[in-house]
């Protein structure tokens, strides 16, 4: 069983396990993000929990902002996937948004910032840019 192996491995305690929604997991799992995600992990391409901090214009972060004075950004990003000389951003998303328009308006803006901090890091160029909504149970392409 999935989430007894989460446990035994120490990756996750018993009262965040209670909390998870084992068909939702399954779910994801089985998906194509999930199974596409499961052939990165076994290759060494996938990685998870990338913290960074880079330079960016305040003008870019805040377009009624016209400064071009560095602001330092920084945040996690959740996962990405290396392939070839380019990268896949992942995030997941656990809104209880109504549909994926929602999602797609609240995070353009967060994504396209976390692309170019990859880009910045890694030197590779962000390809696709991937929602995945635990509400919806679903994944959403933004490019």
């Amino acid at each position: 069983d999935l989430l007894a192996e989460l446990k035994l491995s120490g990756r996750m305690d018993g009262e965040s396990l209670s909390l998870l929604d084992e068909r939702a997991v399954r779910e994801f799992l089985g998906s194509p993000l999930g199974q596409r995600m499961a052939r990165a992990a076994a290759e060494g391409r996938l990685h998870r929990e990338q913290h960074f901090m880079i330079g960016r214009p305040a003008s870019e972060l805040d377009p009624s902002q016209t400064s071009t004075e560095l602001q330092l950004l920084q945040g996690i990003i959740d996962a990405y996937i290396e392939e070839d000389d380019e990268i896949i951003l992942i995030d997941y998303k656990t809104d209880c948004a109504p549909d994926e328009s929602v999602l797609t308006r609240h995070y353009r803006t967060q994504l396209g910032l976390y692309a170019a901090a990859l880009e910045q890091l890694t030197g590779k160029r962000v390809t696709e840019q991937i929602i995945y909504s635990t509400h919806l149970r679903k994944e959403i392409q933004l490019c």
